[in-house]
């Protein structure tokens, strides 16, 4: 058994050593979150669903509480899980809904559907009974919202939407954390969890894949998308092949995080999951981003996966939170860098 989770890939911007530990301790809790329902007998969907559902409720991370605003000012999250079987769920451009990826999985297991979109996934998450957040987003959110759409439409950035992009923060994220606790608004990061509320990370998604004691592969992803996106815009997460993928077989599973456009238009989670038949997780992760290279560019996006055999992580962007739990380990090992090594022994790594 072993479950792999990131927490986004992309630019990394600087950022203090008390946010890097809370981006740092998030990736080890929500890995932690997952690796219990293994250790408990739950399946590969189970636990990467798990790990997903911390992340979405931490603020940590570009999911859920600490999604990313449209230039409008609204939040639409998209999120999809998948196992084996091809029993695939998703929702994109929801609004409100405290955990996108559990009304994934009601997708699967409430509809005929494969994905449901708009107003329609949040009339149906409202008829489902699930819970929608208060005050979300929060007071500081907006107050970031306004003054990054004042920057954008003003003509000041150099980079245009890109330089709203980027993961682990950004130069104002302390302020924002800082006003955020003043407000005393919604943002504790998990039942048992001691973050700020507001999010690590831009752009980009979250995602977990795990195996299973019965043998099978899972995913599950999640995303606020990114900074001042087109009202109905989608990126790579609700889309099968692109975001997340998992072989017919349950033998294994990938998801990706970056730039969204380019992953869907290279479908790399599939990329993936076809490689590692031959040549292993880790083979198979790397070949793939060297095929997104090859496409789409430099500092593009990171995929993780798993097989029966392992796990493998791969990544062309200058940074990716990540943590990986196996069976036999006391807890989670983390890393954020690309030469970054575990920083607990891994079995298999």
């Amino acid at each position: 058994m072993h479950i792999l989770i990131h927490g986004g890939a992309g630019r990394m911007r600087s950022m203090g050593s008390h946010l890097e530990q809370q981006y740092r301790d998030g990736l080890r809790a929500a890995c932690a979150h997952g690796a219990a329902v293994l250790r408990g007998g739950g399946t590969a969907g189970d636990a990467a669903t798990a790990a997903t559902v911390w992340m979405e409720d931490s603020g940590v991370f570009n999911a859920g509480l600490g999604s990313c605003l449209t230039y409008d000012g609204a939040v639409e999250m998209d999120a999809a899980v998948m196992e084996k079987g091809r029993r695939f769920g998703a929702v994109a451009a929801v609004n409100g809904v405290a955990n996108p990826v559990l009304l994934a999985r009601a997708v699967v297991e409430q509809t005929p559907h494969a994905l449901l979109a708009g107003p329609g996934a949040t009339a149906f998450a409202r008829a489902q009974g699930f819970h929608f957040r208060d005050g979300f987003p929060s007071k500081a959110r907006k107050a970031t919202w306004r003054a990054r759409r004042d920057e954008l439409d003003a003509g000041r950035l150099e980079e245009g939407l890109a330089a709203l992009g980027g993961v682990l923060g950004t130069p104002d994220e302390g302020a924002e954390i800082a006003a955020l606790r003043g407000a005393g608004d919604e943002g504790s990061a998990g039942p048992d969890a001691k973050h700020d509320g507001e999010p690590m990370t831009d752009g980009d998604t979250v995602g977990a894949v795990a195996l299973d004691s019965r043998g099978d592969c899972a995913g599950a992803v999640s995303t606020g998308g990114i900074w001042m996106k087109l009202p109905g815009r989608v990126g790579d997460c609700p889309l099968p092949g692109a975001g997340i993928w998992t072989a017919p077989g349950g033998e294994g599973a990938a998801v990706a995080t970056g730039t969204g456009e380019s992953l869907l238009r290279t479908l790399i989670s599939k990329e993936v999951v076809d490689r590692m038949a031959q040549r292993g997780a880790q083979g198979g992760c790397a070949t793939a981003i060297a095929f997104l290279e090859a496409e789409e560019g430099d500092n593009v996006g990171g995929v993780i996966g798993v097989t029966r055999e392992g796990f493998g992580w791969a990544l062309n962007t200058r940074g990716m939170g990540r943590a990986v739990w196996a069976d036999g380990m006391d807890e989670p090992a983390v890393a954020v860098w690309p030469d970054e090594p575990w920083d607990r022994p891994v079995p298999g790594a």
